[in-house]
This record gives structure tokens, C-alpha cells and sequence, in this order.
């Protein structure tokens, strides 16, 4: 059914046909139907309304599995999931509502971009973890891809569109492929084959494409060889898409586990960071649809080696700072002891010699020499450069 043959109702008339609800805005239209947003009335809160076409609503066996699945995810309540409140019919047409999600699709967001491999794999996480959450409640989603994934303004991934999902007790035939380039392998041979790993290969599909900007093909190359990223992160997209099911991730929860060792966590509120597009080319939008066959893969891939993620070339400058103060203490402990050596050293030094000096006569002057006796004949004077001659002592 294309999306040409659906006539969209309008907002005055959901308006009418849906009391319950304020409808505001049209958002989007496809072959499944199309989406609206609304304010419920009773709980003041914006809302999402899909209404399908009525081709679908008069289909009993669509109509039963429409039903089955709307339960089914209005019992699933977790972060990475679009909550369902509430469906049922008006006017011959089926319709869901669900938790508005304000943001684009993970498509519109990131198409033909490569994302930064530590935010891509964050991405990734949050979508197995929803995935863990609905397939531990027995439901398969069955068309996993960008377009169905949302990103509210934190970033944080949320699986909505259902459209193919059942739960794997519903009887019946049901709808049986999901989108060509996310389908597993394995469903193209049975179709109804649909299982935690047909989910989980779509996943590792959308890590590589959010990592390069192009989705895998037969004789594409790994990751690290287009955008030179993490070799581990090879192993990880390798184990989720092997050709044999056996080999895949058994859970999503341990390829988010996987994804959680390898990548150091992404604050919430980030901005998408993407890069430019690598020279790889790639099938172009409204191109001829890729043939159905089932995508060969190198077959037996290393077990997943996760270690956790060091960065390179990264000074560490707290390191630094505790060094430097460090050399700082020192330095003043240098100074202080050479101060306190010397002030030391003056402490401990002989006090001067003091000279002895003869006491003054009285009246300050100073006594004459005493005269030679009687009969001393007088010393002569010493010639220049002589000594003076000794003193000859009295005769008596």
C-alpha cells in the first residue's frame, strides 16, 4: 500500500471523531498510515495518534494482530521504547496513541553521515536495551531501522512503529519481512522465522551504517578500514550480523553488555556529532529496491575481545600540578635550612679581640716619658732604614 492511496484524515475531523483529544499538528504520512500530535484532554500531556487506513481495519486477521500487539506494548514500559496508552477504531480506521516523542527519526538525523564511533555505539546500546526490555516480554519488533527509531532531545534512542511487531505466541500468518538491507538472512528462506536474532542482526546493521554513513553490502569492508575506528567494534557488528543465527548475539542484552565494556558513556544532552561522508558509493534514495537475497558474510568471526577504552595522547594534568608543587616545597625547604644554617653559624662565632688601652692622666693628657738617670749619655737617633740601637742600662 503506498502512501498515495491513503488519504490522511484531517485535524477537525479527528477532532470530531476523537473528543478525548486536542489534535495540533500533522507530522507524518506513510503507507501504514499517519501520524498526528495531540493534547490529551483529562491529562494535559502531548500525545502521538497513528490512524491507519481503512483497508487495514477491515481485515479481521490484521485487525486481530493490530489488537494483540497494541496490548502487548501498552504492558512495556522502559527509557528506550515509545510507550502506547491507548487504540482502538473510529470511523472504520484503527488507531494507537502513544508518548510524543519530540525529536527526528535516528534517519533523519544521521542519514549519509558517519557518526563518532563512541556516540554511535551509545546509540546502539540504548536500542538493545529496549529491544532486551520487549523481548523478555515476548515480543519480536521484526523492522528494526533507522526510521523507526526516534531521538528526543537528549539523544536518547526510543523504538517506536510497531507496525510489524507480534507477539511470538499470536497465531496466524502476520506480516512477514521487514525492510530490505535490516532483514536477516535467514527469513528470506522462512519467512516465519522471526526471532530475538532476526532483531538483533537489524542492530548490528544500524551500528555499522551510523559508523560509516552506508549500510553493509556483500563485499563491503569492516568499519575500521572506512572511518579507522576501534578493531573491537569489527567484532562486535561481525557477531550481531553473522549469516548463521547460531553465532549471533543470543540477547540483545549481551551485545549491550559488549557495547557498555567497549565505550566510555555518553552524557546525555550531547549534540549528535557526525563527520562527512566517506567516498563509498552507495544506492541512492528512490532507486531501484535491493534485490532479496541474503547478504554473504565472512563466516566464523573472532570471539568478541572487550576491553575497556584508554585514550591516547592525553597529558595528565593533575599528575603535573602535584609535581610541580612538589619542586615548589623543596625549593622553599632549600631556602629555609640555608637561612637558618647561617643564622646558626653567626651564633656560634668567637667575639673579637678587644684592645688594651692606657687610662688617660688626669686632665686627659697623656704622661710624659720617664727622663735617663744622671750620667746616661743620650741614645742617638736612628739613621734612615737603621734599627735604633738597644737601651743601655745605668751604671751604678
Amino acid at each position: 500500500m503506498s502512501s498515495q492511496s491513503f488519504e490522511a484524515p484531517t485535524l477537525e475531523a479527528l477532532s470530531e471523531l476523537l473528543p478525548a483529544y486536542e489534535f495540533t499538528a500533522f507530522i507524518a504520512q506513510g503507507g501504514m498510515g499517519a501520524v498526528y500530535k495531540a493534547k490529551q484532554r483529562a491529562l494535559d500531556r502531548d500525545v502521538a495518534v497513528k490512524v491507519l487506513p481503512r483497508e487495514l481495519g477491515d481485515d479481521p486477521d490484521f485487525r486481530q494482530s493490530f489488537e494483540t500487539e497494541a496490548k502487548a506494548m501498552g504492558r512495556l514500559n522502559h527509557p528506550n521504547l515509545i510507550g502506547v496508552y491507548d487504540f482502538g477504531a473510529i470511523d472504520g480506521m484503527l488507531y494507537i496513541v502513544m508518548e510524543y516523542v519530540n525529536g527526528k527519526s535516528l534517519y533523519h538525523s544521521a542519514y549519509n553521515m558517519a557518526v563518532d564511533p563512541e556516540q554511535a555505539a551509545a546509540i546502539v546500546k540504548g536500542i538493545c536495551d529496549g529491544l532486551a526490555h520487549a523481548h523478555e516480554n515476548g515480543v519480536i519488533h521484526r523492522d528494526i531501522k533507522p526510521a523507526n527509531i526516534l531521538l528526543n532531545e537528549k539523544i536518547i534512542p526510543k523504538i517506536g512503529d510497531f507496525g510489524l511487531a507480534r507477539p511470538h505466541w499470536a497465531e496466524g500468518p502476520g506480516l512477514i519481512m521487514g525492510t530490505p538491507g535490516y532483514t536477516a538472512p535467514e527469513i528470506y528462506d522462512n519467512p516465519e522465522h522471526s526471532d530475538r536474532r532476526t532483531d538483533i542482526f537489524a542492530v548490528g546493521v544500524i551500528l555499522y551504517e551510523l559508523m560509516t554513513g552506508q549500510r553493509p553490502e556483500e563485499t563491503s569492508d569492516l568499519p575500521s578500514a572506512i572511518v579507522n575506528c576501534d578493531k573491537r567494534l569489527d567484532a562486535i557488528f561481525q557477531k550481531a550480523t553473522d549469516i548463521n543465527p547460531d553465532r549471533r548475539y543470543a540477547t540483545a542484552e549481551e551485545m549491550s553488555l559488549d557495547l557498555a565494556t567497549w565505550a566510555n558513556k555518553e552524557p546525555e544532552g550531547t549534540p549528535l556529532r557526525t563527520m562527512q561522508k566517506p567516498p563509498v558509493r552507495r544506492q541512492q534514495v528512490g532507486a531501484a529496491p535491493i534485490a532479496h537475497t541474503a547478504p554473504r558474510r565472512r563466516p566464523g568471526p573472532a570471539p568478541v575481545v572487550v576491553q575497556q577504552r584508554r585514550k591516547k595522547n592525553e597529558t595528565d594534568w593533575g599528575m603535573l600540578q602535584h609535581i610541580l608543587i612538589v619542586i615548589v616545597v623543596l625549593i622553599a625547604v632549600y631556602f629555609l635550612w640555608k637561612k637558618f644554617d647561617e643564622v646558626k653559624k653567626e651564633k656560634n662565632a668567637p667575639p673579637p679581640a678587644k684592645e688594651e688601652q692606657v687610662d688617660p692622666a688626669p686632665g686627659g693628657k697623656t704622661p710624659p716619658a720617664p727622663a735617663p738617670a744622671a750620667g746616661t749619655p743620650p741614645t742617638p737617633a736612628p739613621k734612615p732604614g737603621e734599627s735604633p740601637a738597644p737601651a743601655t742600662p745605668p751604671k751604678e
